[in-house]
């Protein structure tokens, strides 16, 4: 299974990290649970990187990339925690369109 990068790979390029994440994402051969368990090994690995190296920002971006890919995370905290509008009252309601207004006038 092709792995993210070797334990000795710390000087590798910014790139190259983040196009074996995008290769594994896209592979259709591998099943769901090889996935998962290349992505945990992949953790693993960043995190020992983590230890011997200075570019925190590549081990950084590399963990953001393969969250966003291929865990399940909505989009922002409102897209699950806002408030349905059909359930303010006709006061709150107003209240929250002057707010909108306020802050969309400024």
């Amino acid at each position: 299974m092709n792995n993210i990068v070797e334990e000795d790979e710390l000087d590798i390029e910014e790139l190259e990290f983040y196009t074996k994440i995008l290769n594994t994402y896209q592979k259709e051969d591998m099943s769901r649970q090889e996935k998962e368990m290349w992505k945990n090994r992949t953790y693993v690995k960043l995190m020992k990187i983590l230890e011997r190296t200075n570019n925190i920002n590549v081990v950084r971006n590399s963990l953001i990339l393969i969250l966003t890919l291929f865990e399940n995370i909505p989009p922002d905290l409102f897209n699950n925690r806002g408030i349905n509008i059909e359930l303010l009252s006709e006061g709150d309601k107003d209240k929250l369109f002057e707010q909108l207004k306020e802050e969309f006038s400024n």
